[in-house]
Formats: C-alpha cells, structure tokens, sequence
C-alpha cells in the first residue's frame, strides 16, 4: 500500500516546493524593486521638483509599455473590459493618491518617518484581513510584536524633531498616505484573486493607464502644472537618468506587486513590504544628511526588528 502512495505524495511535495520557490521568487523581486523605488523617488524628485510630474511620467511609461508589449504579441493581458476595468476604478483612484502623497512626504520628511508609518500598516491590514478574507487572527506572539511595532513608532514621532517644531501638521501628508495605503493592501488582494485575469500584466496595465487622469487633474489641483511650474524646472542629463531610472523600477513594483500579492495574504504581503526596507534604511543614513537621530533609528530598528514576528505567510491561514 505504501508502494501506491509514494508518487502522489512525492508529487504534491514537489509542488510545494515549486509554490515555495516562487513565493520566495516574488517576494525577493518585490522587495528588490520596493526598497530601491524609495531612494531613486527621493533622488529623482530633488531633481524634478514635482512629484505629480514625477509620477505621471512613471504611469505614462509603464502604460506605453505594457500596451506595447499587447500589440506586438509578447505580453498577454485582457482588453479594457467594463466588467473588469470596474473594479480597478477605485483602487485606481487611491493607488494615484498614494503615489502621489509618498512623493510629497518624501519631498517634506526623511524617508525614516515614512518607513515608520509604513510599519505600522500590518495593524491595520491584519484586521481587515480577519474580517474580509477570513483570515486567523494573529497569535498572541504576533500581536505581542505588533505592540512593539507601535511602540517603536510612538517613540520615533516623539524624538523627531520635524515634530516636535510643527506638531501633528508634520504628519498630515504622511497620515493620509498611510490611510491610502491601508486600503490599497487590503483591496488589491481581491484584485488578484477574485477576478479572472489573463495574467498579471492587465492589473498592471489597468492601474497605470487609468492613473493617467487622475495624477494629471491632482498636479492642476495643486498648481504643479502651471507654466510658470513647469518652466521653472531644469532637467539635466543627471535629473533625467534619475526620472527614467525611476520609471523602470516603477514598472517593476507594479508587476511584482501584484505577482506577490496573488500568491501571499494581505497582511503577509504588507509585511514583506516593510521588512526590506531595513535596507533601506541604511542606504539612507550612508548618503543624506537629512535623516533621523540615533534614537530616532534605534526607534525605527524596534519597528522594523519585530517584522519577522508579526503576521508572517505560516500565521494567515484561513478561519476554520
């Protein structure tokens, strides 16, 4: 009888290993692209000074590509389809939003303070991801991490001098980004699991062209596209590298966003996120002098050193 078994069971640990080694596989590429896209945004925005400019050349690109790809035969993706293209409207709207207030945190703050927000969405995700995806509430060693997580938190706000000058103005941009980027998580796990698509290229394809109008009508809102504006800005050779640097990282976060986000939870994928950003972190302290104090970072690590114990992809198993 064990004869029998054998090459079933040998089998169904084969696939395990290939679904492992491509979890492993877009998570290494998302973190590759995540970690890197704040440094080259906070670059290429020094030398651009508008971030709605910024971004739509990064949805512009990205779209000229992918559609590109579709009509020459070597990309797959779905028509615009209404019953499909409807889903993406609203994460459409938040998914501009939040690219477009990074930028603007990032333009005010060090990138610590937007590293520190960020490590406190696996919060907010892990409810969202009990009560919309069914999701196991997290162990009690998970939410014991999660409290630290907070605590870390609370204690970089109170050393960082940004605020201690300005108040919880300091933070507006930087609250509204992490609100946004909340919801983004949480929805763009349905994007990708609970519509048939015909590969990951359409919700890249999707997201991007259909940012387009949006970041266009945030840039006049926000007099970043006056004449004036726009004359003003001097790209040079080195500004422009760095614009056109961004814009391919750009297509990679899209595409290994979403290629993550379809093998992994919600609040494993958030997790994930905010890990790899470690190194960022130390690429940041190498190269500016606008970054946090020493215990504005020994707060950061006490963030970022309890990632690992959090809701991980082993923890978020389905209720029941």
């Amino acid at each position: 009888g064990g004869a029998r078994l054998r090459p079933p069971t040998e089998l169904l640990m084969r696939e395990k290993q290939e679904d492992a080694a491509e979890v492993a596989a877009a998570v290494i590429t998302y973190c590759f692209c995540s970690g890197g896209m704040l440094v080259i945004n906070k670059i290429a925005v020094s030398h651009t000074p508008s971030p709605a400019l910024v971004t739509l050349c990064q949805f512009a690109s990205c779209t000229v590509l992918v559609y590109g790809g579709k009509l020459t035969g070597l990309l797959r993706t779905d028509d615009f389809e209404w019953r499909k293209v409807k889903y993406f409207l609203i994460y459409v709207l938040s998914f501009s939003i939040g690219t477009w207030t990074n930028i603007k945190v990032l333009q005010d703050a060090n990138v610590e303070t937007v590293i520190v927000f960020r490590s406190c969405t696996p919060l907010a995700v892990c409810i969202f991801d009990h009560f919309i995806y069914r999701r196991a509430v997290p162990s009690a060693r998970s939410c014991a991490a999660l409290l630290l997580i907070t605590a870390g938190a609370v204690a970089y706000i109170a050393c960082d001098r940004e605020f201690r000058a300005k108040g919880v103005r300091a933070y507006f941009w930087a609250s509204v980004w992490w609100a946004v980027l909340v919801f983004q998580l949480t929805y763009g796990k349905f994007l990708v699991t609970g519509i048939p698509l015909r590969s990951l290229w359409t919700p890249v394809l999707y997201t991007n062209s259909l940012s387009i109008l949006p970041t266009l009508l945030v840039g006049v809102a926000s007099g970043e596209f006056t004449r004036a504006r726009l004359e003003a800005i001097e790209l040079s050779p080195v500004g422009g590298s760095w614009l056109l640097l961004s814009c391919l990282v750009g297509i990679g976060i899209s595409w290994s966003g979403f290629w993550c986000q379809s093998l992994i939870t919600a609040t494993a994928y958030t997790v994930v996120g905010v890990t790899n950003k470690m190194l960022t972190v130390t690429v940041n302290v190498l190269i500016w002098d606008k970054h946090a104090s020493p215990y504005g970072i020994a707060s950061l690590l006490l963030c970022l050193v309890n990632l690992p114990l959090s809701p991980t992809i082993s923890h978020d198993l389905p209720v029941g």
